[in-house]
């Protein structure tokens, strides 16, 4: 019987960011061979350097479409659509055991052509198990809505050994789309390891709450809000002291920092940064704000766990509404609503030097768990799972 320590795994994906880089190296030690198969090097709105992480990682031909989702709750997102024309002939190349595609577009449904057509009429058994990873919640899926795309994901689902999820959030999403529950396992997010402070936590000074927000200066991401919630917060509390980084660029940059500020409000505008920067900019911090307005996950959130930062953010990133507790770990605001965020500010401004440390180290143990070993353990148990099970025909599998 075959098992992931001598079999042969090709993933495919958009692109490399960090944090698959990671998990991919752990992964690429539990199993025989890893193939990784990329449309693009890097997508044209992230800073990220292309980096393959010392892996095979091949680059498909691919033709890309700029997509614009307007999201019902009234943001407008920029996504960019992959169509890897030579998936097939890849695949047949890399003669896998086992075919990791991510997300519900082109590469996986010939992912799932090439791994259940094997001899005549695909009437043979399975050429190789076929893994589909979906990354999204609920609440991204409501700009992507409609009958035709809802039936084309449940009939491709279908055709998958397993489907991944990456929260809990999209497992009952994937649910709802008739996936069986014990075809289901989790693949989880993991922090990209080169951007989080491991060090000592550093005491901040009692009369200044020191903030730090990491992400794209786009309409998605929340930033416009946070900043008029943050002013608010401000004016109504003269005596307190905020000082506010923010890391990253974007088309609102120039907007944002046109606006008048409250002299107990100073913001650092830093824009994109390296991973080093990133890093000591969490160890010169004690709380991160996450006022997203929508993401399938949020790694950010980990990140700033995992460096011993306060998380304070939306519930509409699903890493703030699994990982975040009222109190222990941070707060849960609501993005259109100032009082949230002054309710969470204020709670924390409150503590002591000693509680405020607490709350920190508490941030650090809820992510214990949460490594790019243990993502790869994930994925390498699955496929073992898979593996020693008895191949199904294409005429029986459903």
């Amino acid at each position: 019987m075959k098992r992931a320590s001598n079999a042969t795994v090709v993933y495919l994906r958009n692109f490399f960011a960090p944090d698959s880089i990671a998990i991919a190296q752990a992964w690429d030690r539990r199993v025989g061979k890893l193939i990784v198969l990329i449309s693009v090097s890097m997508e044209g709105n992230r800073s990220w350097k292309p980096d393959d992480g010392g892996l095979d990682v091949r680059r498909q031909k691919t033709w890309t479409r700029t997509r614009v989702d307007h999201h019902p709750s009234g943001y407008s997102d920029i996504n960019y659509v992959h169509f890897p024309i030579d998936t097939t002939r890849q695949l047949k190349r890399a003669k896998a055991d086992v075919v990791v595609s991510n997300e519900l577009g082109l590469r996986s449904i010939l992912s799932a052509f090439h791994c259940s057509r094997s001899g005549w009429f695909g009437l043979r058994k399975r050429r190789c198990q076929l893994v589909i990873a979906v990354s999204t919640s609920p609440w991204i899926e409501a700009s992507r809505s409609g009958w035709l795309r809802k039936k084309q994901r449940s009939l491709l689902l279908a055709r998958a050994d397993r489907v991944t999820f990456n929260g809990p959030e999209c497992k009952q999403w994937l649910l709802g789309l008739g996936v069986p529950e014990d075809r289901l396992a989790p693949f989880d997010y993991s922090a990209d390891p080169t951007k989080i402070y491991r060090g000592e936590l550093q005491s901040q000074t009692a009369d200044c709450v020191r903030v730090l927000t990491v992400g794209q200066l786009i309409d998605r991401k929340g930033v416009r809000e946070g900043l008029a919630n943050m002013i608010e917060v401000t004016r109504q509390s003269p005596d307190l002291l905020i000082e506010w980084t923010l890391i990253g660029g974007g088309p609102l940059l120039a907007e944002l920092k046109e606006v008048a500020m409250p002299d107990n409000l100073r913001i650092d505008w830093r824009g994109n940064c390296n991973a080093e920067q990133i890093r000591d900019a969490y160890r010169d911090h004690e709380i991160m704000f996450f006022p997203t307005r929508g993401d399938e996950w949020g790694l950010v959130v980990d990140e700033a766990l995992h460096s011993g930062l306060v998380v304070i953010g939306n519930e509409r990133a699903q890493a703030v509404a699994a990982l975040i507790r009222d109190g222990h770990n941070g707060w849960i605001v609501e993005i259109d609503r100032a009082d949230s965020l002054a309710h969470a500010i204020s709670a924390y401004a409150k503590l002591d030097a000693t509680e405020r440390m607490k709350m920190r180290q508490q941030a650090r143990e809820s992510v214990v768990d949460r490594t790019p070993e243990n993502s790869a353990d994930q994925i390498t148990s699955l496929i073992d799972q898979m593996l020693a099970e008895p191949r199904s025909d294409d005429s029986s599998h459903r």
